[in-house]
């Protein structure tokens, strides 16, 4: 808003408190024009951050569904694999024990997170009630330790592959010794996977608990061991 000097003098109080008055007025209407365009920026902010996040974390829900049954499958492949080599180990002249395999695969999840990081960078969460906006932060930190573990297992994978090059694993009768060092990258693996399904299914309640309107459960278990 512009203020302009009086258009002629001003000869008397009167005249002054006039044009004060009316500059104090116009000053308070257009700040209250302003405040009220803030006001419905912010509120139209929270509104489409509470609409992406809610759809995000809906989309993630589907994904995490789906996913833990294919980590309870590959709990089991990584379980069967230490049975087998365990036997080779411990009966290295038993040719039975040759007759079994080992593997393991896996496959990352790929969650979202640009609706998170955009009320971020919009400073949406800022504008809502810090409890809401602390519900969002666990809600993405559950799915961020989950992906941090998902990191791990891809090294695993890396490692045991390495394992099997170095050691011309599978050419030929297992030795030992052989054994011996893929056991010690599905041992790291298993535990892995062991926190993997805990931060899965932690992420998996969050979000459930989220879209259903209910308080996420503030403590889960797993067995360190199959």
């Amino acid at each position: 808003m512009e203020v302009h000097a009086p258009h002629h003098p001003i000869l008397s109080l009167k005249e002054f408190l006039v044009h004060l008055l009316a500059i104090t007025i116009g000053l308070l209407i257009a700040v209250g024009i302003e405040g009220g365009v803030e006001l419905y920026r912010e509120h139209n902010l929270v509104k489409e951050a509470r609409r992406t996040l809610r759809e995000e974390i809906q989309y993630n829900s589907d994904k995490m569904a789906g996913a833990l049954p294919e980590i309870e499958k590959e709990r089991a492949s990584v379980a069967d694999s230490i049975k087998f080599l365990t036997r080779i180990v411990e009966h290295p002249k038993d040719k039975a024990a040759q007759s079994g395999s080992i593997g393991a695969n896996f496959a990352m999840v790929g969650l979202h997170d640009t609706a998170w990081k955009t009320a971020q960078a919009t400073n949406a969460l800022s504008y809502m009630p810090y409890a809401e906006a602390l519900h969002y932060s666990d809600i993405y930190g559950s799915q961020k330790d989950f992906t941090a573990q998902e990191d791990k297992l891809v090294e695993d994978e890396a490692q045991l592959l390495g394992v099997i090059a170095k050691t011309d694993f599978g050419h030929g009768d297992i030795t030992p010794e052989q054994a011996s060092l893929a056991l010690e990258r599905y041992g790291v693996w298993r535990g892995h996977l062991v926190f993997l399904d805990l931060m899965a299914k932690v992420t998996a309640a969050s979000d459930k608990a989220f879209l259903e309107g209910k308080e996420a459960p503030t403590s889960m278990e797993e067995k360190l061991s199959d």
